[in-house]
């Protein structure tokens, strides 16, 4: 203890036992006993008021933690068994005195009167009455019987009781309804025969026909649903037809301006009125403007509908037609080079095969009935040419596209379109003799490698077909491969490689780490290695890329790999007999 004036140092001594610490002035023991004026005392703290030192600060908090874990199961609990009090609470509560206590009492009271008549019947002698008795036991059954036909019939009493009641309830509330609503369809049958006048081409009375036809059948929800997509659309419209008038106001004469005032937010008579004199403007403005423009513009409109036929019919029609034959004939000419490779020992081909998409189908008919057509673009129009229904639905799709104001959208499906690729479905088939062919796409249970061979095979006669090695005497022969065989395993790898040379005559250049070009060293003649090493810095570059070229002796190579084959299966075979013999 220190102070400013004066230091004092209290020393206490440990003991093994209490023992030992009860002869003694002052001491403490390891477990926590302690004395003071031969008074033996606990000392010790528990391990939730540790406050000195690092572990005990954390026996401290481990302390709280059990403690607050103690406490938050105690309170769950404490309401669990509040929520328990608070649920028979609300059940007592829910208790209401009954009046069956009278009922049952009368009950026992005819019990015992039954009872008591029992017991004197039993005294009498009836031995010389057993036909009356047997018809009282028959009655009593009869009474029985009526007695449950009776409750029976008590309970359907009660049950239409409520029927009725509820009927009723429903008669008086259908009653007032059905006299709103007959006022309400007075009104809006009044409603329509008013905008005859405004409107004479509008028959009033076909639409309440109409109307009163498809009344039985009426939906309310649906109905409603349709009302209220009815009412946007309205408000839309009104949108619209304001923003049409304002935009064709800025652009023309003011003697062709049309005005439009009538809307103040409700779809009533007076804005119906409004828009039939705003109908009637814009006709009498586009009789104006039709008579105006079509008169000058008629020799024009028939060159530009005659120069469009043309374009449609050469840079359409023609150029996809031609796209799809091309694109049969290429299919046919790689099945054609597909037909001479075969690889591995299943001796195992591949070919190519499609089938129409029905949505493109009917495009298809459409550019080759066009094709068809003799002398069309010149002389005949193919607006007036007679075309199958469905050649003659596809030219109007067409037509639309073409003249859609949404370039954007129309450019984008005509390039779907266009494209011959989408109008086949492609599938490339694997065929080994004597088993069915398996198509590709649902080759699933194959492996990387399996997967792999096909690709390289295809793309081989893909290569030879664009090369046309057919043709001619001076070829390509390379082909480069990246990633090389990444998925095979050595055999496999070794027979693509061999197929590609040797089968095909390419001159292959294939690039792999030089961890994994080990096993293919006696098949090349040139190897070529790259290494990227650091470098003092110039500029930007602080690294190198050296290069160091090998020619390879492929038959040395090949004696040495034979030689080490050799040496492996000799030391397989001491291992093995070392280990039988072991």
């Amino acid at each position: 203890i220190s102070s400013r004036s004066s230091t004092y140092m209290l020393m206490l001594l440990r003991f093994a036992s209490a023992e030992a610490l009860c002869h003694n002035r002052r001491g403490l023991t390891a477990d926590g006993m302690g004395s003071g004026g031969y008074t033996l005392f606990r000392c010790d703290l528990p391990d939730g008021e540790l406050v000195f030192g690092a572990a005990a600060r954390e026996r401290a908090l481990a302390a709280k933690r059990t403690e607050l874990a103690q406490i938050v199961a105690e309170w769950q609990a404490a309401d669990a068994r509040m929520q328990a009090g608070a649920r028979l609470l609300d059940a007592v509560n829910g208790l209401a005195p009954v009046a069956h206590a009278d009922t049952v009492a009368a009950m026992l009271e005819v019990r015992r009167d039954l009872a008591r008549l029992d017991e004197l019947l039993a005294t009498l002698d009836l031995g010389e009455h057993r036909d009356l008795e047997a018809r009282l036991e028959r009655l009593r059954q009869e009474e029985g019987q009526w007695r449950e036909r009776h409750g029976a019939l008590h309970e359907e009493k009660g049950r239409i009781g409520n029927q009725l009641a509820e009927a009723d309830r429903m008669v008086k509330a259908l009653s007032g309804l059905q006299e709103e609503a007959t006022l309400k369809a007075d009104a809006c049958e009044q409603a329509l025969r008013d905008l005859h006048p405004l409107w004479p081409d509008f028959d009033p009375e076909a639409r309440l026909e109409r109307a009163d036809a498809e009344a039985p059948g009426l939906d309310a929800a649906l109905s409603r649903e349709r009302r209220k997509g009815m009412e946007q659309s309205l408000h839309k419209s009104e949108h619209d037809l304001d923003e049409a008038i304002q935009e064709h106001n800025r652009g023309c004469r003011p003697a062709d301006a049309v005005y439009y005032t009538g809307y103040d937010g409700n779809y009533d008579l007076a804005l119906f009125r409004t828009v039939c004199g705003v109908r009637r403007d814009i006709d009498r403005v586009y009789n104006i403007l039709r008579n105006n423009i079509l008169v000058d513009r008629l020799d024009e409109l028939r060159r530009l509908k005659e120069s469009f036929n043309s374009t449609f019919v050469t840079h359409l029609c023609h150029q996809i037609h031609q796209a799809i034959k091309d694109g049969e004939r290429q299919i046919d000419l790689l099945n054609r080079e597909l037909q001479h490779h075969r690889f591995g020992a299943d001796r195992e081909t591949f070919r190519f095969a499609s089938e129409w998409i029905p949505e493109y189908r009917d495009y298809a008919r459409f550019f080759e009935e066009v094709m068809r057509i003799p002398a069309l673009g010149e002389e005949t129009l193919l607006f007036n040419v007679e075309l199958t229904p469905r050649s003659g639905a596809v030219r109007d799709e067409l037509m639309r596209l073409l003249l859609e104001e949404d370039e954007h959208k129309a450019l984008r499906e005509l390039e779907r379109i266009a494209d011959y690729r989408h109008y086949r479905r492609y599938e490339i088939y694997k065929e080994v003799e004597g088993k069915t062919p398996i198509p590709l796409s649902e080759y699933g249970t194959g492996s990387g490698g399996q997967l792999e061979t096909p690709a390289y095979i295809i793309r081989s006669a893909a290569v030879t077909s664009a090369f046309r090695f057919a043709e001619g005497q001076n070829h390509l022969r390379m082909v480069l491969v990246d990633e090389a065989f990444m998925h095979m395993d050595e055999q496999r790898s070794r027979e693509v490689i061999g197929y590609l040379t040797g089968a095909l005559g390419l001159q292959l250049v294939f690039i792999m780490p030089t961890s994994k070009c080990g096993p293919f060293m006696d098949l090349i003649s040139n190897e070529f290695v790259f290494a990227k090493v650091p470098s003092p810095p110039r500029g930007q570059l602080k690294t190198r890329v050296l290069v160091d070229r090998k020619t390879c002796n492929r038959e040395r190579i090949a004696e040495l790999w034979a030689e080490h084959r050799r040496t492996v299966y000799q030391q397989a075979e001491l291992d093995f007999m070392s280990d039988v013999l072991g």
